[in-house]
């Protein structure tokens, strides 16, 4: 063997015998976490794999059909999965996925109700958490969308808001990546938030989930993936927001959804798609003009949503009477002094 083939050889055993080092350092930190460690063998050895199916699987087997046992090992395994964020997000949504499935059953949320909302909760945190948004757009706005749907089954108002409230924002971050994920699982936030049991205890957040819908609602490149899903959203805001619980919450906040919804609905791909949305959402704000309890909590409600529907029309009226422009406050949303 030629001197310099001894050397690549060696070169090469060097960088594997790193490389195998480098990972069970890697396997042993996430083995040391307190609660990797406090799980049982079989249900360890699955976490660690990162492989979902097999959590799932290794759930059902030491639950042995018992719904109470399922729900705490699911509760204990996403704690498990939320230790290991900061190391290895991928194993960590994948594992949080199981578990999330594994409370979705209704025989386990109705005999582990806390350990069904820590499930759930600590879901909510780990797939908005940027590290996991990176490696994993997908699977976080999955495992959002699937995580939302269970919390809407418990029929915990607060629940469903906190988890509807990451969802959206977890959206709104893999807009650019996965648009059509992201229009979908804000639509659905929208949807699970627009329920009277939801907006009347949650309004902040109820409000909070209907701006970012908004947002994402305007992006050309979330109507270009889902023109029929924006409208969803654009519809499903104004309706939100000029329900008096909510847009009393925050009246500018409100009127700054109405405008991206109108805008939304009013674009050209939208339009295509859902001739009728603009004219629906329209429809909303005209009514919402002339509220009485959204004027007694906004004095400006009726001048700022007329000119959301009517942009110039402020100008002009300005002009002829040299009064303060009413438009001065939706285009600064409440803002700005007269001068």
């Amino acid at each position: 063997m030629s001197h310099s083939m001894f050397n690549l050889r060696q070169s090469t055993i060097l960088r594997i015998a790193i490389f195998t080092f480098a990972l069970g350092f890697t396997v042993a930190a996430q083995a040391q976490t307190p609660s990797v460690q406090s799980l049982p063998p079989a249900l360890r050895a699955a976490v660690l794999s990162g492989n979902a199916n097999a959590v799932q699987a290794a759930i059902s087997t030491l639950s042995g059909g018992n719904p109470q046992q399922a729900g705490a090992l699911a509760a204990s395994v996403i704690s498990a999965a939320e230790s290991l964020v900061a190391t290895n997000p991928q194993t960590a949504i994948n594992v949080a996925s199981a578990a999330v499935q594994s409370v979705r059953a209704t025989t386990v949320q109705q005999s582990s109700p806390q350990q069904t909302q820590t499930v759930l909760t600590t879901a909510a945190r780990i797939f908005v958490n940027p590290a996991v948004q990176q490696v994993a757009p997908a699977l976080a706005a999955s495992v959002a969308t699937s995580t939302l749907q269970a919390a809407q089954t418990t029929a915990n108002s607060a629940l469903v808001a906190s988890v509807a409230t990451a969802a959206v924002t977890t959206a709104e971050k893999v807009l650019t990546t996965n648009p059509a994920a992201a229009v979908q699982l804000a639509a659905t936030a929208v949807a699970a938030v627009s329920s009277s049991s939801v907006s009347s205890s949650s309004p902040t957040q109820a409000l909070q989930v209907a701006e970012t819908a908004a947002r994402i609602a305007v992006q050309p490149v979330a109507q270009n993936a889902g023109p029929a899903v924006v409208a969803q959203i654009a519809t499903g805001v104004a309706n939100l927001v000029t329900t008096p619980t909510v847009y009393q919450a925050s009246p500018q906040a409100a009127v700054s959804v109405l405008a991206n919804a109108y805008a939304a609905a009013k674009s050209p791909t939208v339009t295509a798609a859902v001739p009728g949305a603009a004219t629906s959402v329209s429809q909303t704000i005209t009514a919402a003009s002339q509220n009485t309890a959204l004027g007694q909590a906004n004095a400006s409600n009726a001048s700022q949503l007329n000119a959301i529907l009517n942009p110039n029309q402020p100008t002009t009226t300005t002009t002829i009477n040299d009064a303060p422009a009413p438009v001065e406050t939706p285009v600064n949303q409440g803002s700005s002094s007269p001068n």
